[in-house]
Order: C-alpha cells, then structure tokens, then sequence
C-alpha cells in the first residue's frame, strides 16, 4: 500500500483544507515531519489510520476528538486518501462525528459518520463498517497490525522492549491472533473444574444418602468403604422384608375375626331397630287417632260453606265483568276533561306573562329612545378627543427633537473645542519645525559652499560662479548637519503639515456642523417656546412637557368616558328597532292565544256533561270501585275453592297414615316373634379389641415398609452415585494433567502456557530479524536473546529479552541498557516484529512505513547507525517517513514535510524536496 495525495478538512489542528501529496517526495528513500509539538505531525498518521479503518492509530484519540477547534462552523471535517496497492488506485473518503450548524435556523445538529470508497473496475463502496471491511480484506490486514507494520509510534516500540512475559504476551495475542490458544487453555482448565465440582457434589449426594438411610433401634455403623457399607444396608434390607411379611399373616387372621364379629353384631343392631320401629308405630297410631275425628269435622264445614256460596259470589262478579267497559270510557272522560282544564290554566298563565313582557317591553323602548336622543353627538365629540391627543403628541415629539438636537450640538461643540485645541497645539509644533528644518537647510548649503571654498585655487575658476578670483571663500563650519538629517527633517516636516492641513479641514466642518445645528435649534425653540436663549430652552422645554402630560391625562381619561357612552349610543340603535318588532310579534301571540282559550272552554263544558249522563247509569261512581270489588269477590271465590281442598287433603292424609302404621305394626310384630335375643354389648367389646389390635399390626407393618422403601431408595442412589464418581475421578485425572500442562502450572517446571509456548515460535523470528539491524546499529556490541531459565517458578516466563555483549562476552537483562541503546535495541525489536507480521500475514508487503520520535536520546554516531538501518529499509521502492524535532535530522534529510502551527488559523503544511 502506498500513499498517494492526503487531504485533511478541519481535522485535528489543522482548521482548513490541507493537501499532502506523498508523490512529491519520490517512489522510495527517507523522508522527515518535523514541526513544534503539538502542530500536528502525528495527526497525519491518524489521519491515513482513519482513512483506511475508521479510527486513530492510537487508543488516546476517538473519533469524535478529530473536529479541529480552529475550524470556521461552516467548514466540513472530513479525511480524503488517494493510495495505490497492487499498482490499482482508490479514493477512500470518511467524515466523523460532529456538531454542525443546521441548514434551517440557528440551531447545531450532529452530523453522522460517513464513508465510501471509489474502486478502478467496480461501483462505489458505501458505508462506515462496508469501507473499512473491504480495506481489510484488500490488504489482510486489521488495524492493529497495520499500525504495528507501519507506524512505529512513539513510546510503543519501548514497551515492547521493557515488557514481561505477561504484557508482551498480550501485545502477540492481539498482533498474531493467538487467543485461540488462551481460549484453549481456559476451555480445559473450565472442564477440569467442572469435573472437580461434579466429583464433589456426587461425594456430597452420597453422603446426604448415607444420612437418610432408616434403622429400628440401633446407630447407623459408621463405614468408610462404600461397597461395605452397601453389603451392611443390604442385609438390613432383608431382615426388615421378613419381620414384614409375618406382620402380615397377623393381619390377616385379624381381618377373619373381625368380619365374623361384625356379621354377629349386624344382626344383633337389625333385631334392636326392629323392636324400636313396633314401639314408634304404636306410639303414632294413639297419637293420630284424635286428629282425625278434628280434621274430619273441618273437611265437612268447609264442603257446606261451599255449597251455599259459591255461584251467587261468581253471578256478581260475571255481572261487574260485563259493565266494565262503561267504566273505562267514564275514567277516560275523567281524565280528559282534567287534561283539558290543566291546559287552559297554562294558556290562561301564558297570557298574564305576555301581558307583563309587554308592559316592561313598552317602558324599556321609551327610556331607550329618550337616552338615544341625549347621546346624537357623542360621535363628533369623540372624534374632538382624539384630534386633540393627537396634537398635544405631536407637539411632544417635536420637543424631544428639540432635546436631542441641543445634546448633538452640545456633543459636536465639544468635539469642535478639542478639535481646534488639538490644531493650535500642531500648529505650533509646526512653526517649531519649519524654523529648525530652515536653520538646518541653511547650515548644510553652507556647509557645502565651504567644502567647495577649499578647492578653490588663484587663476582657477569657481564652479559655481566662473571668477577666478576668489577674494572672500567660504568657512567651513565645525558642526553642519549631513544630508541624511535634512531629508529626515523634511520628511517629518511634510509628514506634520499634512496633519495640520487635516486637523484644520476637520475643526472647518466640525464648526459648520454644529453653526448649523446651533441655527436649527434657535428656529425651533423660537417656534414651540418663543425663545432663543440656550439657557432657557432646556427648562421651557421641561415646563412644557409636563403640561402637555397634564393635558394628556385629562383628554384620555374624558376620551374613555366618550368611549363608554359611543359603546352603549351603538347598542341602542341596534337594540331598540328589535325591541319594537319583538313587542309587536307578542301582541299578535297575544290574540292568537284568547281564540284558543274561548274553544278550550267550550269543549270543557261538553265532556263534562257527557260524564254526568255516564255515571248515573252505573253501580259504582268510577272504575277504581268497581275493580276493588271484582278483586274483592274473586278472591273470596277462591278462598272457598281452597278452604275445601286443604280439609278434604287433611283429612285423608290422617286416615291413610293410621292405616299404614297398622299394616308396619302387625309386620314388625311377626319378625321379633322368629327371632332369638342376643347380646350386643360383648359383640361390640369385642369388635373393639380386634380393631385396636389391627391398627397397632397396621402402624407397625407400615413403618416397617417405609424404613424398607427409604432404605432401597437411598441404596439404589448410593449405588448409582458410586458408579458415577469412579467415572468422573478417572476423567478428572486427566484433565487435570493437562490442564496443568496447556496453563504452564506444573510443578517444578517453568510458567510456560500453550499460547505462550506459539508466541515463542514467533519472538523467536521477531529477535533474529531484529538482531539484523541491532548489530549494525550498536557496532557489533549488542545481541537479543530470548531468555531461556524463569527468574522464579511463580511468574509465568517464556517470552523474558536479554541482551548479549559482544565486547565482554556476557549476558544480561534488557533493562540494562543505557537510554540511547534502549532506543537502538526497541527500535530494532519494533522493525523486527514488523517484518515478522508482513511475513505471518501471507508475505504482504507495504510501500510505506512511519517511526515517530526517540532520536532525541542518540549521540552522533549511534544516530549515524539508526539512519543507516533505516536507509535500509527503503531498498525496493519502500517510502520510510521520521517523525521527530532533532535538529540533527533536519541536515541529514532532505526530503522533509514540514508542519508550522498558528495561534488562530490551526497548523500549515509544506512540502520541502
């Protein structure tokens, strides 16, 4: 991959559009950014980080920090990269997450992250995690490893250098994928742990079923080995089932005996019950006998009431049922003619209110009218208010006027005074000077006259004047200014009469300005106050003021009290038209309502004798009598119906039940007669010995086959569990072997884990390819070597550094160095571990490579060294860009990129080849 043009817009420092075309600086070779700290050249790794994948290169920066805090609100921060891979070209381009002014009002909205990718031979790619997805796959690698490849960042390389085995293993894990390997470890140190609880839960389920194991009397023994303690519980097992079993070959001659006894006592209760209901029977029918003659007496009283009444009481109420009719059109002349006079008490009512509406109607029309005629010009008199008001404001605003114009002529007067002040005092500095440029101007001709006056010979001619005599020459003066100070002098002269020439322009206008606003201010007071003096217009203006708010106050508060009478002027001419049309419409109501009122009374009169006529014809004066006398008779009709059936019913249940009981009687009699006594108190003695004795065998048969069912159970599980445990402690076995093998956990050997053991294969690769480049730069003194013995057995070891010295012949830790031979030895690993992530990743390599800062602790030789590995680097069209502010750099590359920053307008770039 190779960077082609990179264009920033309001990213990091830099505030506007920056563009850094990477072809200026060749195909190959070293090339520096430099700049002070903080302009920036960093950012424009993270800025092709970002490009690429959507994030900085390092984990200090998100994305939502690359919005420049010099940018203008309207500026759009977006990132373009323009690369070459696999000679095809693309254009990536991505904007983050900002706050950005809304395209309606004023308010800031936030603007989305963005990204597409514009491809040689297909459509566009669109989308923040689609780009970044295809970059990955286009150069197989993520991120992480891409930084790691090419950006050696400042302080990275130096971690890696002084890390121990545990952070160095974490930085493999992320660069060269070996968490599989960690996710391995964990997964079989987990299933060893599980086994390990499972063994020990089943031991613990084994135990609890020991606890429930039932026996009668004794202890339960306490038994160690399992298998004994089953064959002991087995045999108890055993006994228990025969002590059950005799238990029930008791039972059963109990149940015989019972069964007999209760057969005896049955018939014994049978024969008791029999003699019982003979003695009831007897009993009822003594009892009875007397009812019956009783009930016999009623029955026949009842059945003559009946004979005597009954069809005289049904002819009357067969009579009261046919007039019933008549009845019913009385009752509806009853209530018709009430209806009828209720409605003419309410027309009659409906009257007298229209007659009282009318009357107040009629006075309310004239009071109206006679208040209308007092308010006819209330109108005109409004229309006075307001003219008035308007006047007396005018007559205001022009006295403000007047106000603001005395303060602008009083402002202008001042400035006029400092003005013309300002020109008295140049002026006179300008008299000053000319009087000395003058002397200045004299003595310097004169100066020269005696210069000219020292060539001059006899016989010889003057230059200036041709004599040849020369009877008075010039003296030459002691102290005469030079040329130079002359033309200073006059130059400062010019300089201050331009600036009397303007002074005295602006004092001319100021003085014509506030003339004529003095002039302005006299003619209006003269019209408003009639008065000019300057002294008094202030305080006519004032006394005026308030009068005309004293005028003002009294005009509004008339003007409100003519509003209220134009309000109520306008809702009488609306209000009384409508009133006399509304008196009218009741007086027609009125007429309408005596014709209805005159037939209302007429049909009254006619109903009324139609209900006389009907009434005298008929038994009863109204069909509520009438009714109350038909309910009356039919419900005596049919209390004689049922006096005679409840007595003939009374009298026949009595005769049937003693003719019954008789019949029971003489049956019972003949059965105690075929039947010998027994006696039932010794049956039911015994009956409760044999049911005492059962429950005691039952409780105890039962309690025996639940130690029974509890003791199998808790067997059947021991035994079960048993099975299981030898299962499980065999595969614990091993799983505990080699999870103590995989964690590096053995005893007595190094903290050596599987992941760590595939990273060592890696470092391995890493150190003999730093090693390249470490040798060259040191001068043969220093060599890596990855150290082979832990420290101690506690600490997880595998991936330790020394280093060798070549010049002493031994070997020591890594953080023995010196700062500047850190530098070397880091820098060293870091190129390594690059070489060794483009090899592990499919031989991918990139034409572009970044080390950020760390020259700064170098001597001059040791930095001669470093620039050469470098050098190094850049054979076969590799572009290696340095990172740093060593001046010393600065001489020795050409090819720079130079980042300056401002204090307002963000950072600049340049391009120097």
């Amino acid at each position: 991959m190779r960077p082609l043009n990179l264009i920033l817009s309001a990213f990091g420092p830099y505030a506007g559009e920056v563009k850094i075309d990477f072809s200026q600086l060749g195909r190959k070779g070293l090339y520096l950014i430099s700049g002070d700290t903080g302009a920036g050249k960093t950012t424009i790794f993270d800025a092709l980080i970002y490009a690429l994948y959507g994030e900085a290169s390092g984990t200090v920066r998100e994305t939502n920090m690359f919005r420049s805090k010099y940018a203008d609100k309207n500026t759009a921060t977006f990132v373009e990269l323009y690369f070459s891979y696999n000679n095809c070209e693309y254009k990536i381009h991505r904007s983050p997450e900002y706050e950005r002014p809304s395209k309606r009002g004023d308010k800031t909205v936030q603007a989305k992250p963005k990204a597409y990718i514009e491809l040689p031979d297909a459509p566009p790619i669109t989308g923040v995690k689609e780009v970044t997805q295809f970059v990955e796959n286009l150069m197989g690698l993520d991120r992480v490893q891409f930084t790691q490849i090419a950006m050696i960042a400042q302080g990275e390389f130096l971690r890696l250098l002084l890390s121990s085995t545990r952070e160095r293993s974490e930085i493999f894990r992320k660069i060269f994928n070996t968490q599989r390997y960690q996710q391995l470890q964990e997964k079989i140190k987990k299933a060893a742990d599980e086994t390990a609880k499972k063994l020990e839960y089943i031991d613990m389920e084994i135990i609890h079923n020991k606890k429930n194991i039932q026996l009668d009397t004794e202890k339960l023994p306490d038994i160690p080995v399992v298998n004994e303690f089953i064959d002991f519980i087995k045999k108890y097992i055993e006994t228990d089932e025969n002590k059950e079993k005799a238990l029930q070959l008791k039972l059963q001659d109990n149940e015989k005996k019972a069964a007999f006894n209760n057969v005896q006592l049955g018939h014994a209760d049978y024969l008791e019950k029999t003699r019982k209901a003979a003695f009831l029977c007897r009993e009822n029918i003594k009892n009875t006998a007397g009812l019956l003659g009783k009930t016999e007496g009623n029955y026949k009283y009842a059945k003559s009431c009946y004979d005597n009444e009954y069809i005289p009481v049904v002819e009357m109420v067969s009579k009261i049922k046919d007039k019933m009719d008549s009845y019913d059109e009385l009752e509806k002349l009853l209530t018709l003619v009430k209806q009828q006079e209720i409605e003419l008490q309410q027309l009659d009512n409906k009257r007298s209110f229209i007659e009282e509406k009318q009357e107040t109607l009629k006075l309310e029309i004239t009071a109206s009218k006679e208040k209308q005629h007092l308010l006819k010009d209330i109108l005109l008199e409004k229309e006075q208010c307001v003219q008035k008001i308007a006047e007396i404001s005018k007559q205001d605003k022009e006295l403000k006027d007047l106000l603001a114009d005395m303060e602008k002529y009083n402002k202008m007067l001042c400035k006029y005074k400092k003005a013309q002040s300002e020109y008295k005092k140049q002026q006179a500095e300008q008299e000053i000077l000319h009087k000395k440029c003058d002397k200045m101007e004299k003595a310097y001709l004169d100066e020269q006259a005696g210069i000219l006056a020292l060539s001059l010979e006899d016989g010889q001619p003057c230059p200036v004047c041709g004599s040849s005599n020369h009877p008075f020459p010039a003296d030459l003066l002691k102290e005469a200014p030079t040329k130079e100070a002359v033309e200073a002098i006059k130059k400062i002269r010019e300089k201050l009469d331009t600036v009397v020439t303007r002074l005295s322009m602006e004092a001319g206008t100021l003085k014509g300005t506030f003339t004529a606003l003095e002039n302005d201010v006299k003619k209006k007071a003269s019209q408003l106050l009639s008065c000019t003096d300057k002294d008094k217009i202030r305080k006519g203006i004032s006394k005026r003021e308030n009068d005309l708010q004293k005028k003002t106050i009294d005009l509004k508060k008339k003007l409100l009290d003519v509003k209220k009478s134009v309000s109520v002027k306008e809702e009488l001419d609306k209000n009384i038209p409508l009133w006399e049309k509304q008196y009218e419409t009741e007086n027609m109501e009125m007429k309408n309502l005596e014709q209805i009122m005159a037939v209302a009374t007429e049909t009254i009169k006619n109903n009324t004798s139609k209900r006389t006529e009907l009434t005298e014809k008929l038994t009863f004066k109204d069909r509520k009598t009438a009714v109350s006398v038909l309910k009356e008779k039919e419900t005596y009709i049919m209390l004689l119906e049922k006096n005679l059936e409840t007595n003939k019913a009374a009298y026949e249940k009595q005769k049937s039940f003693i003719d019954s009981e008789k019949a029971k009687l003489t049956a019972l009699e003949k059965q105690m007669k075929d039947n010998n006594p027994v006696n039932i108190a010794e049956l039911r003695k015994l009956q409760q010995d044999l049911l005492h004795e059962g429950d005691k065998l039952t409780r105890e048969r039962q309690k025996i086959n639940i130690r029974i069912a509890g003791n199998k159970k808790a067997l059947f599980n021991i035994i079960e569990k048993q099975t299981d445990y030898e299962k499980l402690a065999r595969k614990l076995s091993w799983q505990k072997e080699l999870s103590q093998t995989v964690n590096g956990m053995q005893t007595g050997k190094d903290k050596v884990t599987l992941e760590t053991y595939v990273q060592m294969q890696y470092f391995d690769k890493i150190i003999a390819r730093a090693n390249s480049r470490f040798m060259v730069m040191s001068a043969g003194q220093y060599e890596l070597k990855r150290r082979l013995a832990a420290q101690n057995m506690r600490s997880q070891s595998g991936l330790e550094l020394n280093v060798i010295d070549h010049y002493n012949g031994s070997e020591r830790s890594i953080k023995t160095l010196s700062g500047g031979e850190s530098f070397k030895a880091s820098l060293s690993l870091a190129l390594g571990l690059s070489d060794e992530i483009q090899s592990s990743s499919g031989g991918i390599k990139l034409d572009t490579m970044f080390v950020d800062e760390g020259f700064g602790s170098l001597d001059e030789e040791s930095l001669e060294y470093a620039v050469t590995v470098l050098n190094n680097l850049t054979y076969g069209n590799k572009l290696v860009g340095i990172i740093s502010h060593v001046e010393e750099l600065k001489q020795r590359i050409d090819k720079q990129i130079r980042v300056t920053k401002t204090p307002h307008d963000g950072s600049k770039v340049e391009i120097i080849v």
